[in-house]
């Protein structure tokens, strides 16, 4: 019973120390995105028709964004230029499996078709705005 009290501190101090890193961790890409600065926001992506997601980031610089899928994937997904977000939700259940239980889903359409793209809680706000700008 006397291990019960450093227990719960140990996992209180753990939780703070994440809760921290996390919080500094947006407040840099926060800052590196006001001043221009180019940021890579880390995000899978999905064809409907494909059968896996695929790994890479989205790099937002001075208005303007791009993809670049992980090295070595085979097959890449690559992003439409005209790419906009129609529906922003939370993981189905189905994908939960695949998918971190933290990312947003952002249902996208483009003239090529529709592609999912997530990110985690934290960043997809700054893949949301890039890919509403006109």
């Amino acid at each position: 019973m006397d291990q019960f009290p450093v227990i719960v501190g140990l996992l209180v101090g753990g939780a703070g120390l994440a809760a921290s890193h996390l919080n500094r961790q947006q407040r840099k890409i926060t800052s590196h995105l006001i001043d221009g600065r180019r940021i890579k926001v880390v995000c899978v992506l999905k064809d409907p028709q494909a059968p896996g997601w695929t790994r890479g980031h989205f790099v937002i610089e001075s208005g303007a964004w791009s993809w670049e899928p992980r090295p070595r994937q085979k097959n890449p997904l690559m992003l439409p230029p005209d790419l906009e977000v129609a529906r922003v939700r939370e993981p189905a259940l189905k994908e939960i499996t695949r998918l971190n239980h933290r990312f947003i889903v952002m249902e996208c359409i483009s003239a090529q078709g529709e592609v999912l793209v997530a990110a985690l809680h934290g960043h997809a706000e700054h893949v949301f705005m890039a890919l509403s700008r006109p």
